[in-house]
């Protein structure tokens, strides 16, 4: 049999059966091909191995013992062609190991309590409320606890890639590590003893810590996903198996997250916006009230509404309307917090909760803020004429605070609402604040 030496793109080009991954798969891999950086058109290829021979498009054989470098063996369903794909083999720096994920073991061995665990992921997670914490945020609580009661280690948390470098829960033990794990999921990073990791020994040693896995999530649609921490307080507890193990937790935590992510977008995210609909805004805001209840702090509900909308129908037609409504949705998003919600209540209306524990002063600016930004963007868009416009579009807003205004959801909805009845009465677009003594207070400009 002939050998012929290729590369990785010649691999994807020409020999993979790309036609079997499922479309997301395939696009990760026209970006790579599209890029033709090496380091992705690599990681791109051993994916794409890996999610054939899980499909059975590609059968791994048995590696040859010539005493040579490390390598992968496989050959197509129907072809008597073998491809042998070299490995750089184990790759070791300041006292971290880089473990290939195709060099672990292919059938590690599970016993059957712990395969149930792995199974909860399937039964728990989908049913979780996308609103428990941030929509998909939510079942972060839950993939951990599933995850440390599945491999038995002292700690496992999945740190998200938005939520990689806050505190709390989904806090990593070390940044840098976290992210080059998710950008790089085909490569396990595994710590046996942090005493002889500069990056980790501090942090580590601070938590118990004495060895610790850095395996990044599945990124099937090309962007990273996130990433599983795996913490033990005993040295060099994970043997080759055991990383094969939490390689597939991290598939199946991917996997739950996309799955959650679907669920937020079906149940909780407005179609025409991109952003929260009002069945997620009734749930945050109780849920805001009641932490902000507890902590005795504030909160503010702010009910924001586009100035003369029917105008933008009427004079542009109702494709151009809804361009309007587009963009101050996503202008109001950029604008506020990460930690606030903003959600389309109905029609040209939105709500922006602005969560504890805020001040009035600083209400006022972010409110304000808000209308600036809106009057200060014009909108580009294409009327009936078929010709393309560009629009200035204002709001006006109405803000109350809790517990100051209003101590229940209805009743502070009814105080933002009668704010902004206030704030709409011309000359319109104006941030203007609850008061219960019937004089309410406005800025502009």
């Amino acid at each position: 049999m002939q050998r012929k030496d290729i590369d990785f793109r010649e691999l994807l080009e020409r020999l993979l059966p790309l036609d079997e991954l499922p479309p997301a798969d395939r696009g990760a891999v026209e970006r790579a091909l599209k890029s033709g950086v090496s380091g992705q058109l690599q990681q791109a290829a051993m994916y794409a191995v890996r999610q054939l021979e899980q499909a059975g498009a590609l059968k791994r054989l048995p590696s040859a013992q010539n005493g040579g470098p490390p390598a992968l063996r496989y050959q197509r369903r129907e072809s008597l062609d073998i491809i042998t794909i070299q490995l750089p083999g184990e790759a070791r720096d300041d006292g971290i190991v880089a473990y290939p994920r195709a060099t672990l073991p292919l059938e590690a061995q599970a016993s059957l309590d712990r395969v149930r665990h792995l199974l909860r992921l399937e039964e728990e997670v989908p049913l979780a409320e996308p609103r428990a914490s941030r929509g998909r945020l939510g079942v972060i609580p839950q993939l951990d606890r599933i995850g440390s009661e599945f491999l038995g280690a002292s700690d496992v948390r999945l740190v998200p890639a938005e939520n990689g470098e806050e505190a709390g829960p989904g806090h990593s033990l070390e940044p840098d590590l976290g992210r080059e794990a998710a950008a790089n999921s085909e490569v396990l990073l595994y710590c046996p003893d942090v005493s002889r990791s500069t990056r980790l020994v501090k942090a580590a040693g601070a938590r118990g810590v004495q060895a610790a896995v850095f395996a990044g999530l599945p990124r099937g649609d090309g962007e990273p996903k996130g990433h599983l921490e795996i913490l033990s307080r005993a040295s060099d507890p994970f043997r080759p198996e055991d990383l094969a193990m939490v390689a597939l937790l991290a598939d199946y935590c991917g996997a739950a997250l996309e799955r959650a992510a679907r669920l937020e977008k079906l149940v909780f995210i407005d179609p025409l916006t991109a952003v929260y609909n009002r069945s997620y805004f009734d749930l945050e805001v109780q849920n805001e009230m009641a932490r902000a209840e507890r902590e005795n702090s504030s909160m503010a509900l702010c009910i924001v509404d586009i100035d003369d909308f029917k105008r933008f129908n009427t004079t542009y037609g109702y494709e151009a309307g809804n361009q309007v409504l587009a963009h101050v949705a996503q202008t109001l998003k950029r604008g506020v917090r990460p930690f606030d919600t903003v959600a389309r209540w109905g029609g040209e209306e939105f709500t922006v909760l602005l969560t504890s524990p805020i001040h009035a002063q600083d209400v006022m600016a972010i409110s304000e803020r808000l209308r600036l930004i809106v009057e200060r963007q014009s909108v580009r868009l294409e009327g009936l004429d078929q010709r393309t416009h560009r629009v200035g579009v204002t709001v006006s807003i109405g803000v109350a605070l809790f517990p100051e205004h209003a101590g229940e959801h209805a009743g502070l909805w009814r105080a933002a609402n009668q704010a902004l009845l206030a704030a709409k009465r011309p000359p319109k677009n104006r941030v203007v604040f609850f008061q219960p003594a019937g004089e309410a207070k406005s800025k502009k400009g």
